[in-house]
């Protein structure tokens, strides 16, 4: 997985306040006109549609991924939701700036 690719999911994670699934996650990304990415106006965050044209395969194993890095966790719910790390908090406060120009906190 390439860091931008990375830093993109991360930072999708990061702006729905870590309160999604990774469905709901892959849904945005790809940019999907659905009733729940309307209804909770996920079409209006930076993230939407950002790495459209990935098939739901393909974003499912890049999450995957970063579970198994350990940069991304699965609560431990009936209905699990993703969460940032430490060390996802530490690399998008440190690459904050290239993904929205300008600097945020994620803390």
């Amino acid at each position: 997985m390439n860091s931008l690719d990375k830093k993109k999911i991360l930072f999708c994670v990061a702006r729905c306040k870590e309160r999604v699934s990774k469905g709901l996650v892959i849904e945005i990304l790809q940019g999907a006109h659905s009733v729940r990415v309307y209804n909770k106006r996920l079409n209006l965050i930076s993230s939407y549609s950002s790495m459209h044209g990935r098939s739901t395969e393909e974003l499912d194993a890049l999450i995957q991924e970063l579970i198994e890095e350990g940069l991304l966790a699965e609560s431990p719910d009936e209905f699990p939701h993703l969460m940032l790390t430490d060390e996802s908090h530490k690399l998008l406060h440190e690459h904050a700036d290239e993904l929205t120009g300008e600097a945020s906190h994620w803390e």
